[in-house]
């Protein structure tokens, strides 16, 4: 799952700055320091630090689930390409939540 990025140009900019979610020909950092992916657009009923730990909230909730766990286990047991793919994804997973943390 990733963050909406309002590009200028896009409706979805032409929408955000109509309603006062971005301001217009501001510069927006789509990605911190650490490379993890920030929220662009922020609402009046939810901020963009809520939409951030909100999509950190949701990784947590969608892979620590026992049958996603073995999901991805059967599959890496199944085939050897698919359990380095796996680790890489598993690496850059827990690196994406210690940046969110810190």
């Amino acid at each position: 799952m990733s963050l909406a990025a309002p590009y200028p140009g896009t409706t979805l900019y032409k929408q955000a700055v109509d309603n006062g979610w971005l301001q217009e020909n501001k510069v927006i950092n789509l990605v911190s320091s650490k490379g993890v992916q920030l929220s662009a657009i922020g609402y009046p009923h939810l901020s963009r630090e809520e939409i951030y730990h909100g999509l950190e909230e949701f990784y947590k909730r969608f892979y620590f689930r026992p049958s996603k766990i073995w999901e991805i286990v059967r599959e890496m047991l199944m085939r050897w390409e698919m359990m380095k793919r796996r680790l890489r994804e598993g690496v850059e997973f827990f690196k994406f939540l210690r940046a969110h943390e810190a």
